[in-house]
Formats: structure tokens, sequence, C-alpha cells
């Protein structure tokens, strides 16, 4: 599994129409590249996804997201050249601790930007659909990180919105 973080200035999210197109085209990256979106955040200058990928993929997954993306921004904006200022960053999580806090990271990640005053309250993270609180986002599944609190998966989304909400 991996974590991303794209950089841009002054804003790799303009408004909401660049949050949409941006989601756009993750779900079509994820049906292309057959990789599992476990979760995602888009913040103003940034974005983090949780994805378990096979070996091989994420390069390939990661270009055409952000070349796609970087397209549609250009256009939009009329601008020319690179939308991230660098390129992503990676690790593989090693557990289903790492992966916990990885999540518990992402969905906080707007609270702790300021933006927000719970995970809750983004609308531009699957935070609220993984546990429950808004529809399922067709793209994402946050499966593994719901049963990594629990069988049952009532007491599982609990269970994992107190450990991100009670952090």
């Amino acid at each position: 599994m991996y974590t991303h973080c794209v950089w841009a200035a002054p804003a790799l999210f303009a408004d909401t129409t660049d949050r949409s197109i941006f989601l756009r085209e993750l779900a079509r990256t994820t049906a292309k590249v057959e990789w599992t979106c476990l979760a995602y955040c888009l913040l103003n200058t940034h974005y983090h996804l949780i994805v378990e990928v096979e070996d091989n993929v994420l390069a390939r997954g990661m270009h055409a997201l952000n070349f796609r993306y970087a397209v549609s921004f250009n256009q939009r904006h009329e601008m020319r050249g690179h939308v991230q200022a660098a390129r992503y960053g990676s690790r593989r999580l090693g557990g289903v601790d790492e992966l916990n806090y990885a999540f518990r990271y992402v969905a906080r990640n707007p609270v702790k930007a300021g933006l927000c005053g719970s995970p809750c309250d983004w609308e531009w993270s699957s935070y609220r659909a993984a546990v429950g609180l808004a529809d399922p986002i067709s793209f994402v599944n946050p499966r593994i990180v719901v049963a990594g609190f629990g069988e049952v998966r009532e007491f599982a989304t609990r269970a994992l919105r107190d450990y991100v909400e009670n952090a």
C-alpha cells in the first residue's frame, strides 16, 4: 500500500470544479490501472491517496492521474507546464498498524490544516463514506481499513471513527 502527497503552489485545486475533475480522473485511473483506492483527501495545495497496488503499477497510475489532471487544469486556467511542484512521494505501508495510522493521518489532514473542525466535515475526503456518514464512493474501497477494526461493520466503523476523531 502506498500513500501519496503532491504539492503545488499557489493551489492545486482552485475551486470545486478542479476537485471534481480530479476525482473523475482518480476514478478513471483506478479502473484503468486496476489499483484499489482505499482513501483519498484533497486539500488546497496537495492531495493524499492510500492505494493498494501491484508491483510496477504505481508509476503508471500516478503518471496517468497527474498528467490528465494537469491537462485539464491548464486548459481551465489558461496556463501551461507542470501543475505539481514536485514528483509525488510514496512509501509502502508495513501492516495493519501503519495502514490505520496513515488512514487517520489522511482523514485528519484537513483539520490539521485548519480547513474544518472534524474529519466528518471535510467534503473532499473519502472518510465520511468510509465510516457510513455518506454514500459509498464507487471507486473507493475502504473495506481493508474498516476490517482492521472488527468483523461486524457497524462496530468496526464506530471503532474507526473513534480512532480517527479522538486522536
